[in-house]
C-alpha cells in the first residue's frame, strides 16, 4: 500500500488495524506474515463485505482488473472468480512480502489467474495497459500525491475502463481527526475531474465509506 508521510504515523495503532491492505514490512518493522495475522481476522474480513463488493463491480468473464494496494489479497479470490474464465487479476502492492500470502490464498481458492505486481509509490507499474477496472479500496488517502497517481493509474485502462474508489466519508474512519489523511467525496470529485474521469455510479453499501465508480 502507498502511505502519506509514513514515518509520522508508525506509532498509530488504530491506523494499522483499520486497513484492509497494508504494506506490513514498512510498519513498525513487522513482517507481512505478522501483519496478515492481525488484518485477516474474521471480524475485519466480514466488515469489508467482500462478496457483495465484488458483485457490485459487475465484472464479466475475460475482463482484467488491478487491485491497487492488494496487501494480503483479501479480495483476490473473489475477483479472480468473477473474471473467469479468461480474465486476470493484477494484485499490486509496494510490499512484495505480501506476495506469498496472495499466492497462497489463490491456491487455496483454486484460482490461477492472479498475478502479483510490485508497484511504486508514484506508479502501480502494471504490466498491461488495457485494463477493464482499477480497484482502489481504502488506499487513495494514503498516497502522497493522489492527483498524480490517479492520472498515472488510469493510463493503464482501456478506453471503456472504469475506476472504482472505496474510501472513508469525511469525518469517518480511523483518521477522522487527521484531515491530511482523508479524501472527502468533494476532494475525490475534483481529483477525478482533473484526471478526466466522470462519475457513473454511487453505490450505497457502507454507512461510513463511499463507493464510487468512474469512467474515462
Amino acid at each position: 500500500m502507498h502511505f502519506k508521510r509514513l514515518l509520522g504515523y508508525l506509532g498509530v495503532l488504530t491506523f494499522t488495524l483499520s486497513l484492509p491492505h497494508v504494506a506490513a514490512a514498512q510498519l513498525a518493522g513487522r513482517s507481512a506474515t505478522d501483519w496478515t495475522k492481525v488484518l485477516d481476522t474474521d471480524t475485519r474480513v466480514a466488515s469489508l463485505k467482500i462478496d457483495e463488493t465484488v458483485a457490485k463491480l459487475q465484472l464479466k468473464p475475460g475482463e482484467s482488473i488491478a487491485d491497487i494496494g492488494a496487501g494480503s489479497g483479501l479480495f483476490e479470490v473473489q475477483l479472480a472468480k468473477a473474471v473467469s474464465p479468461g480474465g486476470k487479476v493484477y494484485a499490486e502492492d509496494i510490499d512484495e512480502g505480501f506476495f506469498p500470502e496472495i499466492k497462497k490464498k489463490a491456491e487455496e481458492g483454486h484460482v490461477s489467474n492472479v498475478v502479483t505486481v510490485l508497484g511504486k509509490y508514484t506508479d502501480p507499474n502494471l504490466p498491461v495497459k488495457n485494463l477493464d477496472v482499477i480497484f482502489i479500496h481504502d488506499v487513495l488517502h494514503h498516497i502522497e500525491n493522489p492527483s498524480g497517481y490517479l492520472k498515472t493509474a488510469i493510463g493503464y485502462l482501456k478506453g471503456s475502463g472504469r475506476v472504482v474508489v472505496i474510501d472513508y466519508e469525511a469525518g469517518q474512519g480511523p483518521h477522522k481527526d487527521q484531515p491530511d489523511l482523508q479524501i472527502s467525496r468533494e476532494q475525490l470529485a475534483m481529483l477525478a475531474k482533473d484526471a478526466g474521469l466522470k462519475q457513473v455510479e454511487d453505490v450505497k453499501m457502507f454507512s461510513n465509506m463511499y463507493f464510487l465508480v468512474y469512467s474515462k
